[in-house]
C-alpha cells in the first residue's frame, strides 16, 4: 500500500539487495494481478527483474536463483529481544523417516529464501514455500527432519508449518530475533520426498547466509514517528505519515522484503481513476517493500505537510526524501519494522510477506512437528 494524500501515492523501494528470483516473481505477479489496497504498483526495478525471470523460467512457480542451490549446491506483539539464550537447551523430537515417491505425477521445487550468500536483517526467517501445494500433514515430520539448519551462534529456534493462498510454508525462526553476525547454513535434502499421494519435491538444496547489524524501525503512527535503532540504540527519529482511516497501515511486526529504488505507482491498478480525488500517478523514490500486497516505506514529498502530524496515505509509511534516503542507505532486506498506533488490520502471518514474529513462541511451536532445537 502506498503513501499518499488524496492527490498522490508512493510505492516500492530499493535497488541494492534484491530478493530471490522466486520472491521477485511473486512480487511481480502481485504488482500486475492483485488489486493492492491503497498502493498502485505499476512497475518497480524489482518487478521488472522478476518479470523477466518469470518469463524465462520453464515453470515460474518453481523458479529459483541458481545461487540458491549453493553448488549442488497484534497490535504488534512485544518485540522479541535480541539474543537471550535459553536456560536449558530444548530437546527436539526424533524425526521419522521421510517417505519417498517414485515416478510422481507432479514435482514441486520449493522456493527458498533468503538467497545463498546474502546478508540479511535480524528478522529474516528461513523460508521454504511449496507453491500451489498442500503438503500432507501426516508427512510433515519426516520432511522437517530432512531440513538441517546450523548456526554459528547456537540459537534456539524451530520450524513452523502454515498454509496460505494455496501454498504450504515451512519457516524457521529463532525464539528471538537473530543475533547480529550469525552465520547460517541450510541443507535441505528433499529430492524425491513425498508431499502427497501424487506429488514429490525435487532438488536437494544447500545455502548459507549471514545476519547483519541489528536494525529495527519502530513506527508509532499515533505519534507519526519512525525511530531507527541499531543494536538497541536510537539513531534518528523521523516524522512520518501512515495510512489514513480508510486504508490503515497493517499493525504488527514486518520485515523489509525488497529494496526497489524508484517505483511507478498508478491508482488504476487498485481501481481508483487517476482523475479521482483519491487518484495518483507518479514515481516515488527510496522505496522498500513491507508486504506483497503493497505496503512500503518510501519518500513521499507531496505529503510533506502531514509528516509528524497526520496519517494520509493508502497504507504506506511516507517521509521526506532526505529521511527516506538516509533510512534506505542503512537498511537491508530482513530488517525489522514494528508498527503500532494504527488500530488497523493486523499484519498477515503468512502469505503477504513475513509476519512470523507476530506469533508468540508458544504459538510458533504449535506449528512445528518436531519442536524447538539449538541450531
Amino acid at each position: 500500500m502506498a503513501q499518499f494524500t488524496a492527490r498522490a501515492v508512493a510505492n516500492d523501494g530499493g535497488m541494492p539487495a534484491f530478493p530471490t528470483t522466486a520472491l521477485r516473481a511473486a512480487l511481480a505477479a502481485a504488482a500486475t494481478t492483485v488489486l493492492l489496497a491503497g498502493c498502485g504498483v505499476t512497475e518497480s526495478d524489482t518487478d521488472r527483474i522478476g518479470r523477466k525471470a518469470a518469463q524465462g523460467a520453464a515453470d515460474p512457480v518453481d523458479a529459483v536463483d541458481a545461487a540458491d542451490t549453493a553448488g549442488s549446491a497484534p497490535k504488534a506483539a512485544p518485540a522479541p529481544t535480541s539474543t537471550v539464550a535459553a536456560a536449558t537447551d530444548p530437546t527436539r523430537s526424533p524425526a521419522p523417516e521421510a517417505q519417498l515417491l517414485r515416478n510422481p505425477a507432479r514435482q514441486v521445487r520449493p522456493a527458498i529464501a533468503p538467497a545463498h550468500g546474502a546478508t540479511v536483517g535480524i528478522g529474516q526467517p528461513v523460508s521454504l514455500v511449496f507453491k500451489g501445494q498442500k503438503v500432507d500433514p501426516a508427512l510433515r515430520a519426516g520432511i522437517e527432519g530432512r531440513v538441517a539448519l546450523k548456526t554459528s551462534t547456537g540459537v534456539v529456534g524451530a520450524w513452523h508449518w502454515a498454509e496460505a493462498k494455496g501454498d504450504t510454508y515451512l519457516h524457521f525462526r529463532p525464539r528471538e530475533y537473530w543475533p547480529a553476525g550469525t552465520e547460517v547454513t541450510l541443507d535441505a535434502k528433499l529430492a524425491g520426498v513425498k508431499l502427497d499421494a501424487r506429488t514429490a519435491a525435487t532438488g536437494d538444496r544447500k545455502l548459507t547466509f549471514k545476519v547483519g547489524p541489528a536494525m529495527v524501525s519502530k513506527v508509532d503512527l499515533a505519534a507519526h514517528t519512525l525511530t531507527l535503532l541499531q543494536d538497541g540504540t536510537p539513531l534518528r527519529t523521523i516524522p512520518v505519515s501512515g495510512g489514513e482511516e480508510r486504508f490503515k497501515t497493517r499493525e504488527g511486526i514486518k520485515t523489509i522484503l525488497s529494496k526497489d529504488g524508484t517505483v511507478l505507482m498508478d491508482s488504476l491498478t487498485i481501481g481508483i481513476p487517476r482523475t479521482s480525488p483519491d487518484g495518483f500517478y507518479g514515481r516515488y523514490e527510496w522505496s522498500m517493500r513491507e508486504t506483497v500486497s503493497g505496503e512500503y516505506v518510501h519518500a513521499a514529498p507531496d505529503n510533506a505537510e502531514s509528516f509528524g502530524r497526520a496519517n494520509v496515505s493508502h497504507g504506506c509509511i511516507g517521509m521526506s526524501a532526505a529521511d527516506a534516503k538516509w533510512l534506505y542507505e542503512r537498511s537491508s532486506v530482513g530488517d525489522v519494522i514494528e508498527v503500532t498506533g494504527t488500530t488497523g488490520k493486523p499484519m498477515d502471518r503468512f502469505g503477504n510477506g513475513y509476519g512470523d514474529w507476530n506469533l508468540s513462541w508458544d504459538e510458533w511451536l504449535r506449528g512445528s512437528t518436531l519442536g524447538a532445537f539449538k541450531a
